[in-house]
């Protein structure tokens, strides 16, 4: 309750900037329309330093302000130094000015610094260093080469200005034309050079303003010793069936500093979007999650991890994540599992179907040797796949990477004439003992039962080597509610599940993966920070996993 009142009362003085930047924008054009004039009158009583600003300096004050409200909301550490800044230089002058402590004025910005002060250490978003140099630089050349051009504008047309007989003359009115907004023109031509040079020069001060105030984004080069440290985690502590997607092109990674741990995350719309649990051991797992949380909230991140397992479940919740049943994953215990029995007569039905046209099954070892004819297959039907299915998701379902196999296997099928029909990637987790069949492609004539001999085969042979797991994935908001009837979360996801199977077949994948008959359904959860579930969240997880948005998935 009391961070909630906190957050209010910071809110509410941004607001109050918004207010006043809005007014120093509005009323320089509408003080001589009607009612305007009175209210503008009331203005210039309330702020009397709005008749002494030229009006162009008063609209780009204006907007800087409104420019800096919003980076307050984003509680960026820089915007918050300048505003400090301009509201004491405010409250100075009106002070010099009128010599009034009592007006409404110096109690409205009065309020507004204190509450900046008083919360000063929720600004704390830093801005990219980066972007803050080239402002700065930027804001000083751009400065100087307008200076430069407006005095030899002043020079060529000292005809239309009073007071310039030289270069030195030029220059001196070009420096107090641009920051005192002080120059005498003689007619049309030298108002209208003197105010563009003023709107040059604050359009270039407030795009400087806009490189300084770039918060960071924690975007580093990941080296190839980085891939190699996640892929050692992730072969120590990934228990998550998706661990090992932390090792993608499409990830980013926060390493801890305090204990062994890292998280393959995203950042769409100012949230942190994050691929299956922290990767870390049990004991370190709250310590890491704390820095995590710390980094974001200082970036002015917000946090969504998808399809975590039971794990650490506890430690999100005590640490003040929301939490929803997400789906559950289709596991599948091998020195258990065999095509008996009734529940997995379809899949029985299937591959007897791909035995009767002599479809074989084979591994495919790129690691022990290169095969460019066999890779040209499978990329060819990747192709095909694509093209049937107008793109693909990413971020939580991986690719091929034939580039860079490492730790994947890939399990194939061929017809009685040697062509290839169809392909699975499998990848490992809990250091190996587990397989997830990641990727599943076949071509789109293929018979049926291509992919549950391969699925099939590949799981008996893992189990001969003395893989205890293997996995389908995720059956995506699959049973959402078994355990919570009341969440508004459930509810809604319950109802997507039910009701929008036209924009992505959730009861299609969940049959398909039930026919296998798992021998155990293990539940999924999404874990969220602050704990509200908002629609900000759900664009993010909707856009890391398809790039093109939400169109882009209904057309898929």
């Amino acid at each position: 309750m009391k961070k909630r009142f906190k957050v209010i009362i910071q809110n509410i003085a941004i607001l109050m900037l918004v207010f006043s930047g809005m007014a120093k924008i509005i009323f320089p054009f509408l003080h001589n329309h009607g009612i305007m004039h009175y209210v503008y009158r009331l203005y210039t009583k309330v702020y009397p330093q709005a008749i002494v600003i030229h009006n162009t300096l008063n609209i780009v004050i204006g907007f800087l302000t409104l420019f800096l409200a919003f980076k307050l909301y984003k509680r960026i550490r820089y915007a918050w130094i300048i505003q400090i800044i301009m509201l004491i230089m405010s409250m100075a002058l009106h002070i010099f000015r009128t010599f009034n402590l009592s007006s409404i004025l110096l109690v409205y910005e009065a309020f507004i610094l204190i509450v900046l002060l008083i919360y000063r250490n929720d600004f704390k978003r830093r801005s990219n260093k980066i972007t803050v140099k080239y402002g700065i630089i930027i804001a000083f050349f751009s400065i100087c080469l307008i200076i430069l051009y407006t005095a030899i504008g002043f020079l060529s047309m000292k005809g239309n200005f009073r007071h310039i007989h030289d270069f030195n003359d030029a220059l001196y009115r070009a420096i107090k034309l641009l920051f005192l907004m002080d120059i005498e023109y003689k007619n049309r031509a030298g108002r209208l050079f003197a105010e563009s040079a003023i709107i040059f020069n604050w359009i270039s001060i407030l795009l400087s303003f806009m490189l300084m105030l770039k918060p960071l984004i924690y975007n580093p080069i990941i080296s190839k010793r980085d891939r190699e440290k996640v892929r050692r985690l992730v072969m120590e502590y990934g228990e998550n069936t998706l661990s090992y997607l932390a090792l993608d092109n499409d990830k980013r990674y926060y390493f801890s500093n305090v204990v062994e741990g890292t998280v393959a995350f995203t950042i769409v719309a100012d949230v942190a979007v994050c691929c299956g649990d922290i990767i870390c051991s049990d004991e370190n797992a709250e310590a890491f999650l704390l820095e995590f949380m710390s980094f974001c909230r200082e970036n002015g991140l917000e946090i969504v991890l998808l399809n975590v397992s039971e794990k650490f479940l506890q430690i999100y919740k005590k640490t003040g994540f929301g939490c929803v049943k997400y789906g559950e994953d289709a596991m599948f215990q091998l020195s258990e599992y065999n095509l008996k029995g009734g529940r997995v007569a379809k899949v029985r039905a299937a591959i007897n179907h791909a035995n009767r046209y002599g479809i074989t099954i084979e591994e495919y070892e790129p690691l022990k040797h290169k095969d460019v004819n066999i890779e040209d297959e499978i990329n060819e039907i990747t192709k095909l796949w694509k093209e049937n299915k107008h793109g693909e998701m990413s971020f939580m379902l991986g690719g091929t990477e034939l580039d860079n196999p490492m730790d994947r296997r890939y399990f194939f099928a061929r017809d009685a004439e040697g062509k290839m029909l169809g392909f699975v990637v499998f990848i490992p987790f809990e250091g190996g003992k587990g397989y997830l069949a990641d990727v599943t492609r076949r071509l789109p004539d293929a018979p049926q039962g291509v992919i549950e001999k391969v699925i099939y085969e590949a799981f008996m042979v893992m189990k001969s080597e003395g893989v205890e797991w293997g996995s389908m994935g995720l059956a995506p908001l699959a049973n959402v509610r078994e355990n919570d009837k009341n969440a508004i979360t459930g509810i809604l996801f319950e109802f997507i599940y039910e009701n929008l199977n036209n924009i992505y077949s959730f009861k299609t994948l969940h049959h398909s993966k039930e026919k296998y008959a798992p021998t155990q359904w293990q539940s999924r959860y999404m874990v969220y920070h602050p704990k509200i579930f908002t629609p900000k969240i759900a664009y993010a997880i909707v856009k890391a996993q398809n790039p093109k948005g939400i169109y882009g998935l209904i057309k898929s």
